[in-house]
């Protein structure tokens, strides 16, 4: 929340940061609801981080306004949003909330009958993949599931029925 992001070219205040990524655990797309403007998407942009920013090596001319993305494109994808953001940030088409909200894994899932709730999400250092996700459960036992633990399309299916 409220970060400040560093592109080639400038600097972005942001209200939030949500990356998204696919089924290999790759960040494939990140969200940055901005101060002043509609959200925008920067495509395929390992995110890094400094003392004071969230570091995109793109021009703040490569991010795609939201109204212009097909909302069926994020169907194949998951974000971490503890605040469900997205259901209260203006200038995204409703059609494009509806395909995002079912992305989110900010829920309680079944592991081994047993079940946990998501507390964050641990990204690579700027390889643009997700390492883990960390979760806990009702005992507040904590545990980093990786992709060896968990199929992310089975623990959180979308239950959209489309096809993905």
């Amino acid at each position: 929340m409220n970060r400040r992001v560093r592109t080639t070219d400038g600097e972005i205040l942001t209200k939030y940061i949500i990356p998204f990524w696919d089924r290999e655990w790759r960040v494939v797309l990140t969200v940055l609801d901005r101060f002043g403007t509609p959200p925008a998407i920067a495509f395929h942009a390992p995110q890094a981080q400094d003392a004071n920013h969230v570091l995109l090596p793109l021009p703040s001319g490569d991010l795609l306004g939201l109204d212009r993305w097909n909302p069926d494109s994020f169907l194949p994808l998951f974000h971490y949003d503890p605040w469900w953001a997205f259901r209260g940030i203006g200038g995204v088409p409703d059609a494009v909330k509806q395909a995002i909200l079912p992305a989110n894994i900010a829920k309680r899932f079944k592991w081994r009958k047993q079940e946990w709730k998501v507390h964050d999400v641990i990204f690579g250092d700027g390889d643009g993949r997700v390492r883990a996700i960390v979760a806990k459960n009702d005992m507040f036992h904590r545990r980093e599931f990786t992709n060896d633990d968990i199929d992310l399309d089975a623990t959180w299916p979308k239950g959209d029925g489309r096809t993905r």
